[in-house]
């Protein structure tokens, strides 16, 4: 199986949400790997770096890959590929997008997050993906009840699918990234909650699609 995670800007959270899916299922007894297909930033890679010198459990797999065809040629060996794509995904990301069982556009709560993630979710469909593989996620998330609700009024408009859940935006997740951790990993009991109630309805809507479509 493969999900990509798609932004036509950076700092979404769409690394962190990768880490997030690669721990847990990585818990579950899977075999997940991240192609991390940002050469420049290797913000996974980096990532990867910390956790193996911390010596954290469970192992996640994480490359760097300069093109996502090369990415795609390593997924048959895993249970789960994560593509971590690059910020100011355009015609990589439609290729990610059609290779993929779930594509995960990130977003935050300004209109200036949700604009361009809108557009490439229209551009996806043009180009022949089914919207119905497309999930926006809020991540990095931090506002008030209001905000939320104006933010998901927003996206029904637009006619985008929106998981309930919500990745949050904490110091506690940014100090556990710096250490090699992934959010559910963070030493806070709440905080781990909702970090792994995002990963499980990505999960849950990830072979919700694969049944669908067998």
């Amino acid at each position: 199986m493969i999900i990509s995670l798609i932004s036509q800007k950076g700092g979404v959270g769409k690394s962190a949400l990768a880490r997030l899916l690669a721990v847990e299922i990585a818990k579950a007894g899977w075999a997940a790997k991240i192609a991390d297909l940002d050469p420049a930033q290797g913000t996974s890679t980096k990532w990867k770096a910390r956790r193996d010198q911390a010596g954290f459990q469970p192992d996640v797999a994480v490359e760097k890959f300069r093109t996502v065809d090369r990415a795609l040629k390593e997924a048959n060996r895993y249970d789960l590929m994560i593509l971590d794509g690059p910020a100011h995904a355009e015609q990589g990301g439609l290729v990610m997008a059609q290779a993929s069982d779930l594509v995960l556009l990130p977003t935050g709560y300004s209109l200036d997050d949700m604009e361009p993630q809108v557009e490439a979710a229209y551009e996806l469909e043009e180009a022949g993906v089914d919207p119905t593989r497309v999930l926006f996620v809020f991540c990095r998330a931090k506002g008030s009840d209001a905000e939320d609700k104006a933010a998901r009024a927003y996206l029904r408009k637009a006619r985008v699918t929106v998981l309930d859940p919500v990745f949050p935006e904490l110091a506690s997740i940014r100090q556990g990234h710096a250490e090699g951790r992934a959010a559910s990993e963070v030493p806070f009991p709440k905080v781990q909650e909702k970090a792994v109630e995002v990963a499980q309805e990505i999960v849950d809507q990830l072979m919700k699609r694969r049944r669908e479509a067998a």
